[in-house]
Order: C-alpha cells, then structure tokens, then sequence
C-alpha cells in the first residue's frame, strides 16, 4: 500500500506511539521489567531473538533466565525506519546498539549470544553488539504493539573486564535491574 499521506497529523501520532513502543521495550529489557516487556508486544506475538524464537511469555522466561547473572544491560535505539504497508500495519526497522557486562560465572549466558565466544577464563566481559530489529507493528483495539520481531545481528565485539575495572565509589547511585532502580522510584514517587 502506498500511504497517501505518511505524515498527516494522524500518521505523525502512530509513527510517535510506535516509537515510544521501542524505548519501552529498551526500558523494560534493560530494568528486567517482565510486565513492561510484555505490554510492547501482542499476546500472541512471535519473537526471533537468535537463540530464542517464540511466545512473549517464552521470551520473558529466556530473558529471565539469562539475564539473572548480568549485572548492566543497556539498549540503545537509532535509525527507527517505518514503513505503512495498511491502516493498522508498520515494518519498523529499528537500529540497536547492546552493551552487557557478563562477570565470570555467566559465560554460559554470553555464549549463547556470541557464538560460543566467552573472552578469557577467570575475566568477566563486556558484550558490544550493533543488530537490527525488524518488526511487524498492528494497531489493535487502537494500541500499536509488536506482532512479530526478528533480531538481525550485524556485528559483535567481546572485550574482557580486568579483575582491577572501575567500580562506582560507595554512595554513588548505581543502575538497578529492578523496581529499586532510581527510575522506577522516581515514577513511583510522582504516580506514575
């Protein structure tokens, strides 16, 4: 289908809705939100996450899962590319950039996304990726969400974390992967 008009008032709403979509999931994924990862996709969405492919509530499980031993994680987003193809559908490419720290004891976690790569015995490592989401959006009941996502993964680095890396000072506020984030408290401070 061929939009008429990409960028009426209208379209600028969706385009925006699916957007905001995109840093809730980075949000959720990144704070291991389980509710706020599966609120940017349908019930019955498929995911194509490289080793996992699957139900939202399997991907919730392998995130869980995976994520349990990684201390940071942080997605960034760029280059968000949507593409009308009907009133109610989007194919949104989204660039990603990952950064995950994986302390010694959780190799087997990284390895699953590296190829069977772990960096040297006794270190922990930080996992840079640059991927791509490719996403097929519907608005249902007027709320666009993810129907089906597939991870395309461009290019990866591994680099170990020496035993003597900088740490935050005691007192400095440090990132949580939890509802005890300085986020999540802030939110829950202003009812949100």
């Amino acid at each position: 289908m061929n939009d008429p008009d990409p960028y009426s008032p209208a379209r600028i709403a969706d385009r925006m809705a699916i957007q905001d979509t995109m840093y809730r999931w980075c949000r959720a994924v990144d704070r291991l939100d389980f509710d706020g990862i599966r609120s940017v996709f349908h019930p019955d969405a498929i995911d194509r996450h490289g080793p996992f492919e699957g139900s939202v509530d399997g991907l919730v499980e392998w995130i869980r899962e995976r994520h349990r031993a990684i201390p940071f994680s942080m997605h960034q987003i760029s280059n968000i590319l949507i593409e009308f193809a009907g009133p109610d559908l989007a194919l949104v490419e989204t660039y990603v950039r990952t950064v995950q720290r994986y302390p010694a004891e959780a190799k087997a976690a990284l390895a699953q996304l590296s190829g069977g790569a772990q960096g040297r015995d006794g270190l922990g490592a930080d996992l840079f990726t640059c991927s791509r989401y490719v996403d097929r959006f519907e608005r249902r009941d007027g709320e666009w969400r993810i129907a089906r996502r597939t991870l395309v993964q461009d290019w990866k680095q591994i680099v170990d974390v020496p035993a003597d890396a900088p740490r935050p000072r005691e007192g400095w506020l440090v990132g949580r992967r939890d509802r005890q984030d300085p986020l999540y408290l802030e939110r829950a401070e202003l009812g949100l």
